[in-house]
């Protein structure tokens, strides 16, 4: 593949028919899905950069987790949504060291911060800092660690 590829650190686990990919569907040049030392992807995972994606080390994801940097295109309602151009959704997504995603989670288009943990089925459209718990469709925060 022209423009990037996977790479996947040591000690990393994938799990039972999770799907990875890194196209650049969306004309971007340098096109990567990175997964980071000692990480855990659940069972029926689907993550699919068509820009970038990257896993830091030590992130756990439950089954059923969907990471992705894009979107299909829905302008033009008289062609169907197959038919139309795949759209990038934000510049890539990045997955803090240390983070959890819980089953059925959805990360579209954005960040998640160091140590978070993402509650069960929640859809991820907007970046979480480091050190939340998020949870709900759209996840919101609902608990952040206090240094003090």
């Amino acid at each position: 593949m022209a423009g990037g590829g996977i790479s996947i650190g040591s000690n990393v686990i994938i799990q039972y028919r999770s799907w990875l990919a890194a196209e650049p569907l969306t004309g971007a040049h340098d096109c990567r899905l990175e997964i980071h030392d000692s990480c855990i992807i659940g069972h029926f995972n689907e993550i699919y950069a068509t820009r970038s994606i990257i896993i830091e080390k030590d992130v756990l994801t439950a089954d059923r987790v969907y990471i992705s940097d894009n979107l299909h295109g829905y302008e033009d309602i008289g062609t169907p949504i197959h038919r139309q151009p795949i759209v990038q959704n934000g510049d890539g997504v990045r997955i803090g060291e240390g983070s959890w995603l819980g089953v059925g989670v959805s990360v579209l288009g954005a960040n998640i911060g160091r140590h978070c943990v993402i509650g069960a089925n929640a859809v991820v459209t907007k970046d979480i800092p480091d050190y939340c718990v998020a949870a709900g469709i759209p996840a919101r925060i609902i608990k952040r660690y206090d240094f003090d």
